[in-house]
């Protein structure tokens, strides 16, 4: 589990009434979405070759076929962060393996020549990688990677093999790499560069800062979250169906986040009256506060924050804020 301790206004100062309440215009749609969103993550196709404990891929089948997100879809979502000229991350991630299918070069290439300015990241179990791929990736616009270090499928965290593990990593892509944290039994990090692409590579032990997705796998959950969640805010998810979720721990293959589903975009084309709508304004006046929380987000351990007495003053205003956004009557 992550605790964040500064005071949430830091973190917290963008939010405005718009959050909270449905934006049917598609003009204040876009403000909203262009002042507010800082990543937007796509699963380009289903596959994953691990089924890791941690994971709900160890009981959701996403290894026996692979699915892709239409190319059609795909660059409408592309060419309308273009649109918006977001400027923020686009992460190639959610519960596949990202370098699984080379496609990821084809797509990157897409996302790269319609957004110059978007930072192309992605999050890799390590499996596929080589030296000629890291340079093809880096080429193709790629310019963060998440290297995450595993042992087998059902194997728990060890820190000393965790290590030998990262340093076999390490010596197959002759990397140089600086340890940036090293903690017995919970963390272990480095960070190298493969000409302009940043690498970060770490092991981290899920039982110890793992989180439940959605109480999907077998990790220890919260008796009750009482933090406030920033993800509906500032995060964009998108599985390879086309499928909008309110956050990273959630997904539409469950059969038990059916409910949480936000749209489809195979339905509703446009991801920023998506993103201001009815369903997504609930999500937020749901998570801000020094509270229960309710549903999906009940014993959610993802980024907590302090309860400190500057962080429930900025929240008591926010969530004043939500309920008297939540009882206006609303605009056409």
């Amino acid at each position: 589990m992550e605790t964040v301790a500064a005071p949430v206004a830091t973190l917290f100062d963008f939010i405005t009434a718009d959050h909270f309440a449905p934006q049917t215009h598609r003009t204040a749609a876009i403000e909203l979405f262009q002042r507010s969103v800082s990543m937007v993550e796509i699963e380009t196709f289903s596959y994953c070759n691990r089924r890791c404990w941690f994971c709900p891929n160890s009981v959701i089948d996403r290894h026996s076929g692979t699915e892709y997100m239409s190319e059609d879809l795909y660059l409408r979502v592309v060419g309308q962060l273009a649109e918006a000229d977001y400027r923020g991350m686009i992460s190639y991630s959610r519960y596949n393996e990202p370098l699984a299918d080379r496609i990821i070069l084809r797509r990157l290439e897409q996302a790269r020549a319609a957004l110059p300015g978007v930072l192309l990241h992605a999050n890799t179990n390590g499996d596929y990688l080589t030296t000629s791929y890291l340079t093809e990736l880096a080429s193709a616009g790629l310019g963060s990677l998440n290297i995450q270090i595993y042992l087998a499928n059902e194997e728990r965290y060890d820190h000393e093999r965790m290590r030998s593990k990262l340093f076999a990593v390490v010596k197959k892509l002759g990397l140089t790499v600086t340890i940036v944290r090293d903690e017995p039994d919970v963390w272990l990090e480095a960070t190298a560069e493969w000409h302009s692409l940043k690498l970060r590579l770490y092991a981290r032990n899920f039982e110890v800062n793992g989180c439940n997705r959605g109480e999907s796998v077998p990790i220890a959950m919260m008796s009750r979250r009482m933090s406030p969640c920033l993800s509906p805010f500032y995060h964009v998810y998108i599985d390879y169906n086309g499928k909008v979720m309110p956050c990273c721990n959630l997904r539409s293959d469950q059969p038990a986040h059916h409910d949480a589903v936000v749209a489809d975009l195979n339905v509703e084309q446009d991801l920023f009256l998506i993103y201001a709508s009815h369903t997504m304004a609930a999500w937020r006046r749901s998570l801000v506060g020094f509270g229960p929380k309710a549903g999906h987000c009940a014993s959610c351990s993802f980024v907590t924050f302090e309860a400190t007495p500057a962080n429930r003053a900025v929240h008591e205003r926010l969530v004043s804020m939500a309920a008297r956004e939540e009882t206006l009557p609303k605009s056409a």
